[in-house]
């Protein structure tokens, strides 16, 4: 017998009492439950609330990385461009007087640039260069070969044209033989 039971005996309390202590222990023990299901689901809303959020935050750190690398590479072109700039309006030998055209090829077309006697004979010698300006599209300048060194170091596309270097004693004797 059960002491719920006994009390019932006993006339310490009545039926309708009891059964609406029982209704009340079961009400508890079913919100105890749900309580914990709801909790489990908020935990799991959480988590994943979190997860999103680290998510998101690595997504932005990631954009924020490439960004700045981006703008770090442009900075460096203008910088180098400003830089070949230098250098090439510093040394820069084109004379506004030479009479004399000089063809040479700048990737598919044939461009020309006027120069003296002696700048053609030191292009041909491999002691000028011929470099792209920036000021246009037809803008090119003569410039020493260790100009045009220093400047295919970090702009390579620039000189379009240095001959290896010789000190102009070649003779015709090597064809001598065909």
């Amino acid at each position: 017998m059960s002491l719920r039971d006994e009390l019932l005996k006993a006339g310490l309390v009545s039926a309708d009492k009891i059964k609406q202590l029982e209704s009340d222990a079961r009400n508890q023990q079913h919100q105890r439950k749900k309580n914990k299901t709801l909790a489990a689901e908020e935990t799991a809303r959480q988590a994943e609330a979190r997860r999103r959020a680290e998510a998101g935050a690595a997504r932005k750190r990631e954009q924020d990385r490439q960004l700045s690398q981006k703008r770090e590479a442009e900075k460096q072109r203008r910088e180098e461009a400003a830089r070949a700039r230098q250098l090439i309006d510093g040394h820069r030998l084109n004379e506004p007087e030479a009479e004399h055209r000089y063809n040479f090829q700048d990737g598919r077309f044939v461009r020309s640039i006027r120069v003296t006697v002696a700048q053609r004979k030191a292009l041909a010698l491999g002691r000028l260069a011929i470099v792209q300006g920036d000021r246009n599209e037809f803008d090119f300048a003569l410039i020493p070969r260790e100009t045009a060194l220093k400047l295919a170091e970090f702009v390579p596309e620039r000189v379009l044209l240095l001959y290896p270097e010789s000190n102009g004693d070649e003779t015709e004797d090597e064809w001598g033989d065909w």
